[in-house]
C-alpha cells in the first residue's frame, strides 16, 4: 500500500517517461506444433444433458386481465391443434414439432430440425 507521501509524488510527476511508462512489445503468436487439426468424435458427448423446451403458443393480456388470473383460469393461446410448435434449445429455435399425447403426457413429435444449428453443433467433429 503506497504512503500519503508516495501518492503526491506520484501525481505530481508531469512527463510519463517519470512515471515509468514504456511500450510493452509481445512476442507473435505461432500455432502449437501437433494440435492445428484435432479430430474427435461426439461419443464424450453423449451422456450430455441438454434442457429442451417447447412453446406452445402465445397470448395478449392486458394487465387488467393478468391481476384477474387465479387457480384454475385458463389462458386462449394462439395455437390450435394440429399446428406446428417451435423446439427450443439453449434459447436457439432447434426444431419444429407437433404436439401429441402419450398416456395422459405431452410430448412433441419432431416434424423438421433446422439443420443450420444442427451444423453448428457439429461444425468441426468428425
Amino acid at each position: 500500500m503506497l504512503t500519503e507521501e508516495e501518492i503526491k509524488s506520484f501525481l505530481s510527476r508531469k512527463n510519463t517517461a517519470e512515471a515509468g511508462i514504456k511500450r510493452v512489445e509481445f512476442p507473435s503468436l505461432q500455432p502449437v506444433k501437433g494440435f492445428n487439426k484435432i479430430s474427435t468424435g461426439m461419443s464424450h458427448l453423449e451422456d450430455v444433458q441438454i434442457e429442451l423446451s417447447v412453446e406452445l403458443g402465445q397470448a395478449s393480456l392486458k394487465v387488467k386481465e393478468v391481476l384477474g388470473l387465479a387457480p384454475g383460469s385458463v389462458i386462449k393461446l394462439n395455437k390450435t391443434i394440429g399446428d406446428e410448435v417451435e423446439v427450443i434449445m439453449n434459447q436457439q429455435r432447434f426444431a419444429r414439432g407437433e404436439v401429441i399425447v402419450i398416456n395422459d403426457n405431452f410430448g412433441v413429435r419432431i416434424v423438421s430440425v433446422n439443420h443450420s444449428y444442427h451444423f453448428k453443433l457439429t461444425e468441426g467433429l468428425t
